[in-house]
């Protein structure tokens, strides 16, 4: 049997994070979003070499930056790339909540968005910014053009 260029349960997209203190956001990711830890590997000084996490039916990969890595930590202001990460859920409120309580600040309040998902974002404790979101409604691309006219005055993007 030959082996799948993508491994089975993974996508084609995964986002992977530079974060110091990787093994503590492993542990707040675990309490806010029910991450499941698929893999961890430890550096020879108890950092995170590597690590695999399972948040719904997607994963997101992590580890703490070292010289030797093209990661940089998420935390710093220079030399570090910015990511966003979007998570559906099936309660935007619960889980927002959830996160919340374990450490998470908030950006934006879940509220109902125009094109159809309740959403709201936040930052973690490591810099990284979330979006959640509860797909409510199935649109139209006229019916989200519309409300988007409807909310921005006619205004076009």
């Amino acid at each position: 049997m030959a082996v799948k260029p993508i491994p089975e349960g993974q996508h084609s997209i995964t986002p992977y994070l530079g974060i110091e203190g990787a093994g503590e956001a492993i542990e707040f990711y675990k309490k806010a979003f029910g991450a499941i830890e698929m893999f961890r590997l430890p550096t020879p000084d108890g950092k995170v070499g590597h690590a695999e996490l399972k948040i719904g039916d997607s994963t997101i990969m992590l580890a703490d930056p070292c010289d030797q890595g093209v990661l940089r930590s998420s935390q710093s202001q220079t030399n570090g790339a910015s990511v966003a990460l979007h998570l559906y859920v099936n309660d935007v409120d619960a889980q927002f909540a959830q996160a919340i309580k374990a450490g998470g600040t908030q950006i934006e309040p879940v509220k109902d968005q125009f094109y159809g998902d309740r959403t709201g974002s936040l930052r973690d404790p490591f810099g990284n910014v979330w979006f959640l979101a509860t797909h409510k409604e199935d649109l139209s691309v006229e019916e989200i053009n519309r409300r988007a006219a409807e909310l921005f005055g006619g205004q076009k993007g």
